[in-house]
């Protein structure tokens, strides 16, 4: 049904049997892999969050697929005080980690190559490569 890409084992592990057992006792877990801004418990500025959405200029949706372009502009001024000077047109911005090593393996790989990576790494490294036809060599 699905790609060759994602015939990935869903058998339960360890990691995770523990992991399903320890929820079921309704014991804490440290989760460091959520990424879900509501799930972990990041103390959100409510009244200025609120605040923020009553100006007009901040609802209006302008998608850029290199990043907001004064999102680029301040990355490109944070490296300017240190000395460093590159373009905003020359900065990408991505919504995460994952999405920037995936865009890294479609623009510097091809289909079969063969990456070096360190052990332990990016702990979805093995998924994206897969998913991006690129093999890992550790």
């Amino acid at each position: 049904m699905f790609s060759q890409r994602t015939r990935w084992s869903l058998q339960p592990n360890r990691l995770t049997e523990r992991l399903a057992m320890r929820r079921r006792m309704g014991r804490p877990i440290l989760d460091l892999t959520e990424s879900n801004p509501t799930r972990c418990r990041i103390a959100l500025p409510t009244e200025e969050t609120l605040e923020a959405w009553r100006a007009p200029e901040n609802l209006v949706y302008e998608p850029s697929p290199k990043g907001l372009p004064a999102a680029r502009e301040a990355v490109a001024a944070f490296y300017a005080e240190k000395g460093v000077n590159i373009h905003p047109e020359r900065i990408v911005l991505t919504a995460s980690t994952s999405e920037a090593y995936s865009f890294l393996f479609r623009l510097l790989t091809d289909p079969g190559d063969a990456i070096l990576v360190p052990r332990p790494s990016y702990p979805l490294f093995e998924f994206l490569a897969a998913l991006n036809d690129v093999q890992l060599s550790p």
